[in-house]
């Protein structure tokens, strides 16, 4: 179960010890309506991740750690590359 999010590492820099997280979201119908109703929250808005803002009011998230490598696509260029290795 997920306890928090950030963009900076947690709780220091320690490469060693670090994992990189791949965001992979599935929810319920129910949550999806609700969600848009629920005011934004001060971690929210300082992390700029909208997954704080279901930890903030209660709502539980579920994490797996996994053997997978990951890679972030935020460019064209990140999905060239991405592209060009799924071949």
């Amino acid at each position: 179960r997920a306890l928090y999010f950030s963009r900076a590492p947690i709780p220091h820099e320690d490469p060693t010890g670090a994992y990189h997280h791949l965001g992979i979201y599935a929810y319920r119908r129910a949550f999806l309506l609700q969600y848009p109703k629920l005011a934004p929250t001060p971690l929210e808005r300082a992390e700029r991740l909208e997954q704080l803002r279901a930890l903030e009011h209660g709502f539980a998230i579920a994490v797996v750690q996994g053997p997978w490598r990951a890679c972030g696509i935020d460019t064209p260029e990140d999905l060239r590359r991405a592209e060009a290795e799924l071949g």
